[in-house]
């Protein structure tokens, strides 16, 4: 009878293994992001999926990786268009269009302030919009940076370290192949 229980107690311990399945992963900038999100628009009939690092997640993120497909646009400069007009009607400091000759890539950079009087933020994203070669609609990927605003030492010291930051996450996003979309409900907080 303890055999028979301890080997019903293994069985099941390792059934449980099994049956948890490893979310996907994105490496950018030398950093594992973890999928944690996805979700599907009926509205713009788009899934999202957002990736984040360690323990991170949608409350209480500094690095994020977004995935997206989006079917209301055809042409990636109109999506990163869009973007930016939006950005803008937030609170921008500053904003870039970047896009190839032949209108299938463009890429999206901005940065918005955010958060309450007590947490203030700057927020630095950059989307790169795709035109895949059999579908309709566009493929993005974004990669989002908040930085904290406690004081005006910190506003000083970033000033320093965006510009650097900023190009290197431009050359970084530009090399990276967009995964694959998680078509399914994720939320893992």
């Amino acid at each position: 009878m303890k055999k028979i229980l301890i080997s019903l107690i293994v069985l099941f311990l390792g059934c449980n293994v099994f049956a948890q399945t490893k979310q996907p992963t994105i490496k950018f900038n030398g950093t594992i992001y973890t999928l944690k999100y996805s979700s599907y628009s009926k509205e713009t009939k788009s899934y999202m999926n957002e990736y984040f690092k360690g323990n991170e997640n949608g409350d209480n993120w500094t690095d994020l990786i977004g995935v997206y497909y989006i079917k209301s646009y055809n042409k990636p400069l109109e999506y990163a268009k869009a973007l930016a007009n939006a950005a803008s009607k937030q609170t921008p400091l500053d904003t870039q269009l970047m896009y190839n000759d032949k209108d299938d890539i463009a890429i999206a950079n901005f940065i918005l302030i955010g958060g309450d009087e007590k947490h203030r933020y700057l927020e630095q994203n950059i989307f790169k919009a795709e035109k895949p070669i059999a579908q309709k609609g566009i493929v993005a990927i974004q990669f989002a940076h908040k930085y904290p605003l406690n004081n005006e030492e910190e506003a000083i010291k970033l000033k320093a370290v965006l510009p650097d930051n900023q190009k290197k996450w431009l050359e970084n996003i530009n090399k990276t192949i967009i995964p694959e979309l998680v078509e399914k409900e994720i939320k893992t907080w």
